[in-house]
């Protein structure tokens, strides 16, 4: 059975990505879902290295 990523808090997701790591449709709705983000507020302080990392490199990405 597909879990409902909609109705599930952000641990919830996160956990569920930690565990399933090849869930492409759970990725693409975690992403979807933090580029909602308000760009003027600040990240959670929960982002793991990986994910502030990541992020940067995205943002860069997106200026160059």
């Amino acid at each position: 059975m597909k879990p409902d990523y909609k109705n599930m808090t952000r641990k919830e997701l996160k956990e569920h990505l930690l565990t399933h790591r090849t869930d492409e449709e759970a990725w693409s709705f975690f992403f979807e879902k933090l580029s909602e983000l308000d760009p003027n507020q600040g990240y959670p302080p929960d982002l793991s290295d990986q994910e502030m990392e990541r992020i940067f490199r995205e943002k860069l990405n997106q200026q160059a």
